[in-house]
């Protein structure tokens, strides 16, 4: 079930869940969710959170676990139903294995986990859906809440920040309190307000260099400099993307799944480009490599402008051949 399917059932809740993810998001939603169902001056006793992470060996079975066992089997003080939160559940899958055969009806019991053990098949389990698209979610999230979010300002927040729900999250409520009387979110709204609009602003460049429109390129570069970097500090960025898109194509050319590339290198900018990066020239992207590396060392030893050196590097690459 997804998280809206579990608020459903809170009216008449399950002994125990199961909350199978990585996303703090999803964690802090659930979390929250639980806490909400215990009334604030019976919290104290009708309320616990165990990480048994923080646990792990010996001492696990002789405090944490036991102590969280036998809080599961008390009757709940003053109402209906204790609730209990448990993180890093999957580190004692057997040692919970007799409790959650017999669970007490009195307690509601969250195992916190980032698998789903084979006997915890039979689980109600909280996740997000499979297939979650990060785009969709941000626009559906903003449609609740009443604003109008551009469908560019949308990919700008994924493409900046990635596939964490949390920080995407952070994000949306930052512009939901900068657009309150508009109620409308435009990419230029994004790029003011979000920490991470410089970096989108490399990968434009990045863009406008290996399409070869120096104009445009140029244009970014005045735009990065005049938002307070440093042309030593946009040569190492872009340096290390244009090094991230190399690997990304020795990955693919070794077979490896466009979606895992993405993941393990974090060019969420290039989501829908697998295409052009299969099409980026091996012995172009060396090049650049190689062009960078030595406007660093310039930047470093000499004593003309750094931009320049930047500038040079850019109009040199566009006027041959594209990547």
């Amino acid at each position: 079930m997804d998280f809206s399917e579990f608020q459903k059932t809170i009216q008449t809740p399950q002994p125990v869940y199961l909350l199978i993810t990585d996303q703090d998001y999803l964690k802090k939603k659930v979390y929250e969710c639980c806490l909400n169902q215990v009334a604030e001056e019976v919290r104290a006793f009708n309320w616990s959170v165990y990480d048994l992470a923080k646990d792990r060996g010996s001492d696990l079975d002789k405090h944490s676990l036991s102590e969280l066992l036998n809080t599961a089997r008390t009757l709940p003080w003053m109402a209906s139903r204790r609730w209990i939160y448990v993180r890093n559940a999957d580190l004692a899958v057997e040692k919970l294995k007799e409790y959650l055969e017999n669970p007490s009806l009195g307690t509601s019991l969250v195992l916190e986990a980032k698998r789903k053990s084979r006997t915890w098949s039979h689980l109600p389990t909280i996740e997000l859906p499979a297939g979650t698209d990060p785009f969709r979610w941000v626009m559906s999230r903003a449609k609740r809440e009443g604003y109008d979010l551009d469908a560019r300002a949308g990919k700008a927040l994924v493409e900046l920040i990635g596939e964490n729900y949390q920080q995407l999250e952070a994000e949306l409520e930052k512009q939901f309190l900068w657009e309150l009387e508009s109620r409308k979110i435009t990419l230029d709204s994004v790029l003011r307000i979000t920490r991470q609009a410089r970096e989108y602003d490399v990968f434009a460049l990045i863009g406008a260099i290996a399409c070869g429109a120096a104009d445009r390129a140029l244009r970014v570069l005045d735009r990065l400099t005049d938002s307070g970097m440093t042309a030593p500090q946009i040569t190492s960025m872009l340096y290390w993307n244009f090094r991230r898109v190399l690997v990304a194509r020795e990955m693919l050319e070794r077979g490896r799944p466009f979606r895992s590339v993405l993941t393990e290198l974090k060019i969420w900018s290039y989501k829908d480009s697998e295409t052009e990066i299969r099409k980026y020239s091996s012995e172009i992207l060396t090049d650049i490599l190689i062009r960078l590396r030595e406007t660093d060392r310039l930047c470093k030893t000499t004593s003309t402008d750094p931009k320049l050196h930047l500038e040079r590097v850019i109009i040199d690459t566009c006027r041959g051949k594209s990547l």
